[in-house]
């Protein structure tokens, strides 16, 4: 099954056991640690469900997994990945993602971040990347929101000079937001306004980072389909296939 083409490199192991929760120290805990994150991985990866993991990894992965994903452990360790960043400026984008039967059965359907529209249930997933397509912060809404509904907090996590998006942002309110953070509106128009606003083409043609970032992001078929019943549980496999990227990049 290729199992092995998922496993962490030992370079990129060294940088994650770095920021990984305490646990219980000694050399079997240490293997333990690198082979459910490895399991977890290949289930992002392939897709395939938590029961059906090969042997190898062991009992209990999915377990370990949500209960990891509610004490925030995955985007701790998707932060403090995070080594460097670039001060050109941060990249906003939002795209969606079809739900699978499985995710979609459940209770709490709008709790977790899914929607009904004429496409089937889905989500929406926010990003802000910095301008060389690295990752920086990660949302979630129902799939038919929007982009503007979780601008602001996009916002919040930007960095750099420049907010760089396309017309989908365009607002007089959320162009005000930005420079009052002291960053350039780097923002395509709309069609209806009278007049388009000039923007620096140079920076604007750096948009297609975070579509790149989005492709790269749903070779992972567990995040490209979603079969997480919960957005917890989703948005963690989301933080650590991130968390990924940067390891490799």
């Amino acid at each position: 099954m290729g199992v092995q083409r998922h496993a962490l490199t030992d370079a990129q192991w060294r940088r994650l056991q770095r920021v990984l929760p305490k646990q219980k120290a000694g050399p079997e805990a240490t293997r333990g640690d690198r082979l459910f994150i490895e399991a977890v991985l290949c289930r992002a990866r392939t897709g395939l469900p938590w029961r059906d993991l090969p042997e190898r990894f062991g009992p209990s992965v999915y377990n370990r997994f949500a209960n990891w994903a509610k004490r925030g452990h995955w985007a701790t360790i998707f932060r403090e990945l995070r080594v460097e960043v670039d001060e050109t400026g941060s990249i906003l984008d939002g795209s969606v993602v079809r739900a699978h039967q499985d995710a979609s059965g459940g209770r709490g359907i709008e709790s977790n971040a899914l929607g009904r529209s004429r496409g089937g249930v889905s989500t929406k997933l926010h990003a802000v990347v910095d301008t060389q397509g690295r990752p920086l912060h990660l949302t979630l809404s129902a799939g038919q929101r929007h982009e503007m509904m979780m601008a602001d907090e996009l916002l919040a996590q930007a960095h750099g000079k420049a907010v760089i998006a396309d017309a989908g942002y365009d607002s007089n309110r959320f162009r005000a937001a930005v420079r009052s953070r002291g960053m350039k509106a780097v923002i395509g128009s709309k069609r209806e306004r009278p007049r388009r606003l000039p923007k620096s083409r140079d920076l604007y043609a750096k948009r297609y980072l975070v579509e790149r970032f989005f492709h790269e992001l749903k070779r992972s078929r567990a995040i490209a389909a979603r079969y997480e019943k919960t957005a917890c549980s989703y948005l963690a496999l989301v933080h650590l296939a991130c968390a990924r990227l940067w390891l490799e990049a």
